[in-house]
């Protein structure tokens, strides 16, 4: 008995020697080595032994024989660092998954992980063969998770932050390589099929159009078999799912054209479609092509970020210096920062001042100030200035990190409209077939010699290439053009939301203020006083005593080594008591300041903000009126938000006055105070009850709930990591500019793929009945159907460009400059 010549599990041949079998449902397979012997019987004990069943064969080129592989050194600090992010309940990595080729392979993986105590979700993307896995650290370690994923015959690699995924890169290789393929073989052939048209014009002798023909067939044969077998596979994958695609039609046309004149080149006789078909399969290909570099504009922006990144840091233990590599950061490490550095990890600055590039992680295009306890994020490029740094979050925990797994969880997302375009390129299919039938069985009664030509031209003339096109490719250029101005989609719908939407919930802490305090107005109190600089600069100097959160508001205004305040006592709940140049002050609450020199009560400013006294043994000297300060474009945003058609409404938990003041220097009509995050989320249904679409914009723990019961919501980057997880998309920076960028760009995006689906449809009109009719020869629909998948592409990368707002300015990301507003 003759030994099978390939391995059941892998597809790799069987090596001579002793055989090695594994039972699979009562049946001895084949197996090539011991290590797929051992996949197979667990996916059998696993019963997993569908996917035998469902999965396409891998290609030649991938290696899917399983590795013996260390899995317990990734659970070293140094790897766990780099590759996995970690809070108090979950930790979650990015794998890159080797061996998946097919539906039936994401099955598998599905499966075989989340029947794993611990895993709590898997997010697989089938097209970057890159899955994000969150699992709980308590019940299992990372190396358990990739042992998991190699058990079933998968080879697993932890992808770090912005890292290219491999299988990116070997797409952009091959598709490039396939398309110069094309090029250069379909140019031999054109030229071949000039001399071939002349010849039948002004004749030509037998044996060299032959020889011509016989030349255009040999340099075809790369043509099909290589660089359209794309279509071939895809094809084959429509049909064994029972749900066919463009490429259906596409391979049927280039089969049958290639089949037909082979033929007729074989026997001499009868026309030949060689030119036909190398410029159909080579603007198709170089459509893909650009539609695949579409795709890639998002992994281009992360592994941009990354690169930022220095390979070492500078940490200063014990006053001594030495120079590390990343993955020996930890949190809590002190960092030292000079000119020129790009910050290795995020942090918090506790000395000196940096002015920081944050152009590629946040779109802001002028450099910002960061003073002393200011958290800066890593990726940032230093300008000017020397600070130390405590870490904060280092490797795969940092800001950076998560914009990468956004965009990954991003990429396997598919709005519905993009669903829905599937669906209707499906049905389309089915139709092209129908109609290059019914037009061959017509024409053969008509004129039987142009039977097949007529309805090939139909076939290729009608693939609905443009049609599926429209929408994925207006997306990933969408996509890819947010990321650039410091708005990362997390799900893709909310592109869908924006152009349904009519109203959109702000939170009013952090959101639409800075949510820090800051001193916003100072009132000296007496005449003899000396100036407002000088009495902010002792409360500053008195305040670094103090813990309380108004304190920071005063950090802004100290300035080491003027003021050395002694003898402090810190009151809880009152304010501050200390000696300053001699005499004692007190800083706080009204009754507490008065009560040091035994004066009246102070009189209260208006509502809305924290006042906070500054006295001496004479008397009450100033007072501060400490509260948030508006986003630096926080009206310029809303009035945009305005003109777009939006109803802004404030949901805040703050005090009435505060949600006052900033609704009234908003000019926002609708506004709500004092809201708990149950009250926010019945607002929400209510709005929703009403027939309003509804946005949310939060930043807060509290703001979770709320953003996942709107249709649609955005989180700002400075919040919370549970109301990032919660939202559909995440505005980066210290601006709301970015969502009224984001609302431009969806309505553009929605403008274009209208545009690409009226221009397929249109097309189709007017080419089906030209080549029903025998009007359109073969090479006139290749080039026709191939100009029109061109056109919807190019298009679609129109979204790339910054367009003018409004107000005439060009938006694009920190084109504006906006004078900072405070609430006073």
């Amino acid at each position: 008995m003759d030994r099978p010549a390939d391995c059941y599990h892998c597809g790799e041949p069987v090596p001579d020697g002793p055989a090695i079998v594994a039972l699979l449902q009562g049946v001895d397979q084949p197996m090539c080595c011991v290590g797929c012997k051992a996949v197979a019987e667990f996916i059998q004990s696993s019963g997993l032994t569908a996917f035998y069943e469902h999965r396409d064969q891998p290609d030649a080129d991938l290696n899917l024989t399983p590795e013996a592989t260390d899995w317990q050194r990734f659970d070293s600090a140094d790897l766990l660092n780099r590759y996995v992010f970690a809070d108090d309940d979950h930790a979650e990595a990015t794998i890159d998954i080797g061996g998946m080729y097919c539906s039936a392979c994401v099955w598998l993986f599905d499966n075989a992980l989340e029947g794993l105590a611990g895993i709590d979700a898997v997010d697989v993307n089938p097209a970057t063969r890159r899955s994000v896995v969150r699992w709980q650290p308590d019940q299992l370690q990372f190396s358990e998770v990739l042992a998991a994923i190699a058990r079933v015959g998968f080879k697993p690699s932890p992808v770090a932050a912005g890292e290219i995924s491999a299988s990116t890169e070997d797409e952009y290789k091959v598709a490039l390589k396939r398309l110069i393929v094309a090029a250069a073989a379909g140019m031999q052939v054109m030229m071949f099929a000039v001399a071939l048209y002349a010849g039948d014009y002004f004749g030509i002798e037998g044996t060299i159009e032959k020889f011509l023909r016989t030349i255009s067939l040999l340099v075809t044969i790369p043509i099909v078999f290589y660089s359209a077998r794309p279509f071939f596979t895809g094809a084959w994958r429509g049909i064994r799912a029972r749900n066919p695609g463009m490429d259906l039609p596409v391979s049927i046309a280039i089969l049958v054209a290639f089949t037909a004149s082979t033929y007729a080149t074989w026997v001499n006789h009868g026309d030949i479609y060689f030119d036909s078909v190398a410029m159909f399969v080579f603007f198709l290909s170089a459509t893909r092509f650009l539609e695949m570099r579409a795709r890639h504009r998002a992994d281009d922006h992360a592994l941009a970020l990354a690169q930022l990144l220095p390979d070492t840091a500078i940490r200063v233990t014990d006053g001594e210096t030495e120079i590390v590599l990343l993955d020996q950061l930890r949190p809590g490490d002190t960092l030292s920062i000079r000119p020129g550095d790009v910050l290795p990890a995020d942090g918090r600055i506790i000395s000196g001042e940096l002015c920081l590039d944050e152009s590629m992680l946040t779109g802001e295009s002028m450099p910002v100030q960061h003073v002393s306890s200011t958290e800066v994020l890593a990726g940032a490029v230093v300008r000017r200035g020397n600070a130390m740094l405590t870490v904060s979050r280092t490797g795969a925990s940092t800001s950076l990190a998560e914009i990468g797994r956004m965009l990954d969880r991003a990429k396997a997302d598919r709005p519905p409209i993009a669903l829905l375009a599937d669906r209707i390129a499906s049905r389309f299919v089915v139709g092209v077939l129908a109609i290059a039938t019914s037009s061959a069985i017509a024409w053969y009664f008509i004129d039987p010699a142009r039977a097949f030509e007529v309805a090939l031209a139909t076939l290729v003339v009608t693939c609905p290439c443009a049609l599926a096109l429209a929408t994925p490719a207006a997306i990933a250029a969408a996509t890819a053009r947010l990321a650039k101005s410091g708005f990362l989609l997390v799900r893709s719908r909310i592109l869908e939301v924006f152009n349904l939407a009519d109203v959109i919930v702000l939170d009013k802490t952090g959101t639409l203020t800075e949510g820090r305090p800051v001193v916003l107005k100072t009132e000296v109190l007496t005449s003899d006083a000396p100036d407002s600089d000088e009495l902010l600069a002792i409360a500053a100097a008195i305040e670094t005593a103090s813990e309380h959160v108004l304190a920071r508001g005063f950090s802004l205004f100290y300035a080491p080594g003027k003021f050395s305040p002694k003898d402090v006592v810190v009151i809880p709940g009152h304010g501050v008591e200390a000696i300053v140049d001699g005499s004692r002050y007190r800083i706080g609450a009204a009754k507490f300041v008065a009560g040091l020199s035994r004066s009246e009560l102070p009189t209260t400013g208006e509502a809305g903000n924290t006042e906070v006294f500054l006295g001496d043994e004479r008397k009450v000297l100033a007072r501060f009126d400490v509260g948030d300060e508006l986003r630096a474009d926080a009206r310029t945003a809303i009035d945009a938000l305005k003109r777009s058609g939006f109803v802004p409404i404030i949901a805040s938990g703050d005090r009435e006055p505060a949600v006052r003041r900033v609704a009234n220097q908003l000019s926002i009509d609708s506004w709500h105070a004092g809201l708990s995050p149950a009250a926010k989320l019945d607002l929400i249904h209510e709005l929703r009850d009403q027939g309003r679409t509804v946005i949310m914009v939060g930043d807060g723990i509290n703001d979770a709930p709320v953003l996942a019961a709107a249709d649609a919501s955005i989180a700002l980057d400075a919040g919370t990591a549970l109301a990032r997880a919660s939202a559909d998309a995440v505005s980066l920076g210290r601006k709301l500019g970015s969502i009224v960028t984001a609302a431009d760009v969806a309505s553009r995006t929605r403008r274009i793929i209208r545009q690409n689906i009226a221009w397929a449809i249109v097309y189709n009109a007017t080419a089906v009945p030209l080549a029903v009719s025998g009007l359109l020869a073969p090479w006139m629909a290749a080039i026709g159907m191939s100009a029109s998948s061109l056109i919807v592409v190019v298009n679609a990368l129109r979204l790339h460009r910054a367009e003018p707002d409004g107000a005439g300015n060009t938006r694009q990301a920190g084109s504006q400059v906006i004078e900072r507003e405070a609430i006073s």
